[in-house]
């Protein structure tokens, strides 16, 4: 009971007030407050892992943290934090430049579901059982589909139908997967079934390997929708564009890596057996798959936000490569500094949206003659994203290549060489555009330190992690 409260007290108690408060300034101020308590409260769930003094700890029977899944836990409690903290800036910006007021009842529904989203990625990540870890993931888009609606316009409305239709058929595939392992695990492995992870893995060359591998396959393709892996990624682009930026910010910088850690945990599984093949082969073709398609969509796009939705799809599949490659620390590494830039980007382009009153690329032009500060910040977060040295991306990409290459996966190298370099230009000339040149209209200006505080920290951190990233990777793998 006491890993229970500890774990879910601080996110209930402030979905509570959210949806009862009538004062919002007060619960602006009390939602950055928890967040930041739930942040210690993962960093001292962690501790005894991440300290190197234990290789796992259990909390309970099926809940219990290995290092893989305290760094995931601590980066997104720590993304959560940075997207809050960033919320009532953003929405008071709303009223005082584009002169839309938020409803105060949209507001504390977005504070209400956010919690109550943190807390459900929370349990992915401690989840030490496959059925429990499905209900976690179902739990991240009930709770997130509110966050996608926020504006209760038709596009909002269309893009939280497809998001939920979408996810819920992958789910629902993962579902099937699940339950192929459970009855895999009955025929010889363990006494009745079993879908505890510890458990799984012990016995793991006992298991049925038919169904194991049919299990397998389902739960890729089903946590692949929920991660937006090519061409399952339909709803992706439309949910992250609709909803508010700090949680495009979420979604990207923490949502998809529960899903791609779902996939991490059963391929952890299959690795184990004698028919390992399948989750080597499949996920780093896929994968590169995925990156490279999301390069080609790059080049043509009009819309800001969605502009790095589709970047997002392109990490996506560089993790997918780094799980197929058996590596957790290149997945944790790439996805760390995916995270920490992206949710930058997000907020970045709040603010620009606010300025420009435009989600169009073609109408944002002069960023840097509009607000240096923001021009300077979007160009740091967006070179870090596409892998530029020496940024964090640029040593994990070039690690996870350096892998590919010696696992004898060419054609996957070939792609995501391919990937990356279409990237980068499509990149480099969308964010060139939108940070010189003339304003084609007069354009909203209100500079407050508030709107840059944490997008200042985020570029501050993928410096940070560019700098130190390798010789961490050398001293203390993960």
């Amino acid at each position: 009971m006491e890993f229970f409260a500890s774990l879910s007290a601080f996110p209930i108690l402030g979905a509570v007030m959210a949806a009862g408060s009538s004062r919002i300034e007060q619960l602006r101020r009390l939602v950055i407050i928890i967040i930041w308590l739930q942040v210690i409260v993962a960093a001292f769930l962690c501790a005894p892992v991440l300290a190197g003094g234990a290789a796992l700890v259990r909390f309970t029977p099926d809940f219990a943290v290995d290092r893989i899944s305290a760094s995931f836990l601590m980066l997104t409690n720590f993304v959560a934090a940075c997207s809050l903290s960033h919320s009532p800036t953003f929405f008071r910006n709303e009223g005082l430049i584009t002169g839309k007021t938020v409803p105060p009842e949209h507001e504390r529904l977005f504070y209400a579901s956010a919690l109550l989203f943190v807390l459900a990625m929370n349990f992915v990540f401690v989840s030490d059982n496959l059925g429990l870890l499905w209900v976690s993931i179902e739990a991240t888009t009930l709770f997130s589909a509110g966050l996608v609606y926020f504006s209760r316009d038709k596009h909002a409305l269309e893009a939280t139908w497809k998001y939920l239709m979408v996810c819920s058929v992958g789910i629902a595939f993962a579902l099937l997967g699940t339950i192929l392992i459970f009855a895999a695990s009955q025929h010889g492995a363990v006494p009745g079934g079993s879908l505890n992870v510890r458990q799984l893995l012990g016995c793991a060359k006992q298991l049925e390997p038919k169904l194991l591998e049919l299990g397998y396959i389902f739960c890729l393709l089903g946590y692949g929708t929920k991660a937006g892996i090519f061409p399952l990624h339909t709803w992706l682009p439309d949910a992250h564009s609709e909803a508010p930026a700090p949680a495009s910010a979420m979604l990207s910088g923490a949502l998809l890596n529960c899903a791609l850690f779902a996939i991490w945990r059963v391929t952890e599984l299959v690795r184990l057996t004698e028919h390992h093949a399948i989750c080597e082969t499949v996920p780093v073709f896929w994968g590169a798959l995925t990156a490279l398609a999301a390069g080609f969509f790059l080049v043509h796009q009009y819309g800001i936000k969605r502009l790095w939705a589709y970047s997002s799809i392109e990490n996506v599949g560089i993790m997918l490569v780094a799980i197929g490659l058996g590596s957790p620390l290149l997945f944790f590494l790439q996805a760390l500094n995916h995270s920490v830039a992206k949710v930058a980007l997000f907020l970045l382009s709040g603010n620009i949206i606010q300025y420009y009153k435009t989600k169009d690329l073609s109408q944002i032009r002069g960023l840097l003659q509009v607000s240096p500060t923001c021009g300077i910040l979007f160009a740091i977060c967006a070179a870090a994203v596409t892998g530029m040295p020496p940024f964090g991306a640029f040593i994990a990409e070039w690690l996870i290549l350096a892998k590919s290459a010696d696992a004898m996966q060419g054609i996957a190298v070939g792609m995501l060489l391919i990937a990356l370099a279409i990237s980068f230009v499509a990149v480099s000339i969308h964010v060139s555009k939108i940070l010189w040149g003339v304003p084609k209209h007069e354009v909203a200006q209100q500079e407050t330190f508030s709107k840059y505080l944490i997008p200042s920290l985020l570029c501050l951190c993928t410096i940070i992690l560019g700098l130190t990233a390798l010789p961490l990777i050398m001293v203390k793998p993960i």
